[in-house]
C-alpha cells in the first residue's frame, strides 16, 4: 500500500480520536472501506485500525439501546 494510503488511514484514525463521541459513528463506513481497500491490495491493515473499527461498531450498537425503556 502506498504511503499516501497509510497517511490517509492514520489521518482518519486521528480525526476519529479527536472528534466528539456522538460524531465518531459517522466515520465507521469510511474506516471500514479503508481497511477493506488495504486488504484488497494484499496489505494487512494496522491492528489499531481494526481495533478502532470494532470499538466504534460496539459503541454504535450500545448507543441504540441507551434510550430504550426497560
Amino acid at each position: 500500500m502506498s504511503t499516501q494510503h497509510q497517511e490517509s488511514l492514520t489521518r482518519l484514525m486521528r480525526t476519529i480520536e479527536t472528534c466528539p463521541p456522538n460524531a465518531r459513528y459517522t466515520h465507521i463506513p469510511k474506516l471500514r472501506r479503508m481497511i477493506a481497500q488495504r486488504e484488497a491490495h494484499g496489505d494487512t491493515p494496522p491492528q489499531g485500525a481494526r481495533h478502532m473499527l470494532k470499538s466504534l461498531e460496539e459503541e454504535a450498537i450500545e448507543s441504540l439501546f441507551d434510550n430504550m425503556p426497560v
